[in-house]
């Protein structure tokens, strides 16, 4: 059994990843597909959502907000990239999340995460 098999067996969430991608129609327009509308990549992964980091206020001249920060975990054979929309299944709640640029190691990809919803 390898470290990334190892560390798998923790791993109680799961992930589908889509990626966005430019497209044609019909009448030879160029569109782009985003979101829930781009390719699915993968479907079902599993993977593991991080506690939070707690939230940094970050305060301008209007406003304030409490940016909370996430990272996913999964086997290092799972291409994520940046910028890839994410639902992960969680605690059975989806979140909806961008992907940043992924950390890949031997025995598994740390991928940091913004999320387009907060977690109710």
């Amino acid at each position: 059994m390898t470290e990334a098999d190892i560390l798998a067996t923790t791993y109680e969430d799961t992930v589908t990843v889509y990626r966005a991608f430019k497209d044609t129609t019909e009448e030879g327009e160029s569109i782009f597909k985003s979101g829930l509308e781009g390719e699915v990549v993968y479907e079902d992964v599993e993977c593991a959502l991080s506690t939070h980091t707690g939230g940094k206020l970050e305060q301008s001249k209007s406003t304030a907000s409490a940016d909370t920060t996430f990272c996913l975990f999964t086997r290092p054979e799972i291409d994520i990239q940046a910028n890839d929309f994410l639902i992960i299944k969680h605690l059975g709640k989806e979140v909806e999340a961008i992907a940043g640029y992924p950390e890949c190691m031997k025995s598994h990809n740390n991928i940091p995460i913004r999320l387009e919803k907060p977690i109710v």
